[in-house]
C-alpha cells in the first residue's frame, strides 16, 4: 500500500467512524483532508461513492427511526441545486473552492457552537430553502450536510432521529449527484483505483462508530460534532491560503 492509499484509507475510516456515531460528518472531515493531495473533482467523486456505501449500511441500522415528511421535501428541493453546484465545479478555482468550503463550515460551526436557534414560522419553505443550498453545496463541494444539519439541529431533533434523517437525505443526494456528474461528464473515475484502499475503511469505520453510538451521550454528541466541523474548518481554509499564496 503506497502512502496515498494509506492516507485514503485512514482518512475515510475516520470519516465513517464520525458519521456512523452522528449521521453527520462524512464529507466535512473527509474532504478537506483529501485535497492535501488530490484534486477537487477527485475527491468530490470519490466521497460520493464511499458516502452513498456507508449511508446505505447506517440506513440499515437505523430502520423506522426517520421521518419522510423531513427528508423527501428536503431531497426533492436539494435536486434544484445539484446541478448548479456541479457546474461552479467545473469552472471555479481549486483554491476559491476551498476557500469557500472551510468559510463555510467555520460560520456553520459557530452558530451550532452559540446554540443560536431561529423559530421558523414558514417550515415548508424553509425546507425547501435548505434543501436547495445543501444540493448546490453537494454538487460543488460534496459538503451537503451542514445546511441540514444545521437545520435539524435547530428543530430540536434527539441523536436517534438526527442521524436517521440525515443518513436517508444524504443517500439519496449522494445517488442523484452521481447521476448527474456522469452526465456533466465531472465524474473522474480515476477515483475507482482509491475504491480498493477506501471501502474498507468506510466497513471498519461504520463497525466502530455503530459500537459507539449507544455509549455516547447527547452531551458528547453535540460537542463531537461541533469540534470536527471546527477543526475542518480551519484545515480547509489553511491549505487554501497557503496553495494560493506560496
Amino acid at each position: 500500500m503506497d502512502v496515498i492509499a494509506s492516507k485514503t484509507f485512514i482518512i475515510i475510516l475516520f470519516s465513517s467512524l464520525i458519521q456512523s456515531i452522528t449521521g453527520f460528518g462524512f464529507a466535512v472531515v473527509g474532504t478537506p483532508l483529501l485535497l492535501f493531495f488530490m484534486e477537487p473533482r477527485q475527491v468530490v467523486s470519490l466521497m460520493n461513492f464511499d458516502a452513498l456505501l456507508l449511508n446505505l449500511m447506517v440506513i440499515y441500522k437505523t430502520r423506522g427511526r426517520s421521518d419522510p415528511k423531513v427528508i423527501w421535501p428536503l431531497f426533492t428541493a436539494s435536486l434544484f441545486g445539484i446541478i448548479p453546484g456541479v457546474y461552479i465545479l467545473k469552472v471555479i478555482d481549486p483554491s476559491i473552492l476551498k476557500l469557500c468550503i472551510g468559510i463555510i463550515i467555520l460560520l456553520v460551526a459557530c452558530l451550532m457552537a452559540s446554540n443560536y436557534a431561529v423559530t421558523i414560522k414558514r417550515e415548508k419553505l424553509a425546507t425547501v430553502l435548505v434543501g436547495i443550498l445543501s444540493g448546490f453545496m453537494g454538487g460543488s463541494t460534496s459538503l451537503s450536510g451542514p445546511p441540514v444539519a444545521l437545520f435539524l439541529m435547530n428543530q430540536q431533533q434527539d441523536k436517534e432521529a438526527f442521524r436517521a434523517n440525515l443518513v436517508r437525505f444524504f443517500c439519496l443526494g449522494n445517488i442523484a449527484t452521481l447521476i448527474i456528474m456522469y452526465y456533466m461528464d465531472t465524474l473522474d473515475t480515476s477515483v475507482f483505483t482509491q475504491l480498493i484502499y477506501a471501502i474498507p475503511g468506510v466497513l471498519v469505520g461504520v463497525w466502530l462508530g455503530e459500537k459507539a453510538f449507544a455509549k455516547v451521550s447527547p452531551k458528547f454528541f453535540r460537542w463531537l460534532t461541533l469540534s470536527i466541523i471546527f477543526f475542518c474548518g480551519v484545515v480547509s481554509v489553511a491549505s487554501a491560503l497557503v496553495k494560493r499564496f506560496s
